[in-house]
């Protein structure tokens, strides 16, 4: 059976108290924003952007839900597995208009500035070299997200050889593996946990991510294949496929070796 072919659709991140949070990113960081207040507190921040305008380019958009699940910890690598970057073409230059703490660190890709953005959550700045970049952070470039892994080689598969993601450099303590055009690509990294939610068993109306601080949402064109494809592979099914007349979409979602969460949807 073929592997699917899954691109990037959106980064979601769930907080407790939405308001704070929608603040944070609104005015603190300067994302622009639409509101769907139908669906209650959602909105979508940074309206998605690519570089030059380039459709080879494409930027994952990043929505903002309430109805997170409140833990003592919820930061990267601990009930936090995915970290969402925005890369631009100088760090310092773009931290130096934000007025919050960061961590640097320089690695193999490029050099990273991670920050708490609220509830613990942590995003990163990143410079990373011939990779496409917005320094205006009112339409940032969302180019990768970077996993912390407490089953590294089990992740390495999962999202290399079952989801049919490239590998494209390997180290001791890490792997980046891009998807056919590119951007954005995902780094694995040693040393993170397996998440404590319980994502099979959290309501959500009709879906469970929302436990997880912070959760990926992949597209498909064939939704009935690629679910029987997931399951062919014994990939954890968290719930099964649904239509969704609210926005027009049909999902399901899964779990990856360490337990976060992803939605796989076709859109109508």
């Amino acid at each position: 059976m073929d592997k699917p072919n899954l691109t990037f659709n959106f980064i979601g991140v769930c907080v407790v108290d939405w308001q704070p949070a929608f603040k944070f990113f609104t005015e603190t960081l300067g994302l622009k924003y639409v509101l769907n207040p139908k669906h209650g507190d959602w909105a979508t921040l940074g309206g998605g952007w690519d570089s030059n305008d380039d459709p080879n380019h494409h930027s994952a958009s990043f929505e903002l839900f309430d109805g997170g699940r409140s833990v003592t910890e919820r930061h990267w690598g601990l009930n936090q597995g995915f970290r969402p970057a925005f890369q631009v073409s100088n760090l310092h230059t773009v931290m130096e208009k934000l007025r919050i703490p960061f961590v640097v660190e320089e690695r193999p890709w490029g050099k990273t500035a991670e920050f708490d953005t609220i509830e613990g959550i942590r995003f990163a700045l990143a410079e990373i070299p011939n990779a496409p970049f917005s320094d205006d952070l009112a339409v940032p470039y969302i180019g990768h997200v970077a996993i912390k892994c407490a089953n590294f080689e089990a992740m390495q598969n999962f999202y290399g050889n079952v989801l049919g993601l490239k590998i494209t450099a390997t180290g001791a303590d890490h792997a980046v593996l891009t998807q056919p055009d590119g951007f954005p690509f995902v780094v694995l990294e040693r040393g993170g946990s397996e998440s404590k939610f319980d994502l099979v068993n959290t309501p959500w109306e009709d879906n469970a991510v929302r436990a997880s601080p912070v959760f990926l949402s992949v597209m498909t064109k064939d939704i009935q294949a690629t679910y029987t494809y997931l399951q062919s592979q014994h990939v954890t099914i968290q719930r099964e496929i649904i239509f969704h007349a609210s926005w027009g979409g049909t999902d399901f979602h899964i779990a990856d070796p360490d337990g976060n969460g992803i939605q796989v949807v076709l859109y109508e």
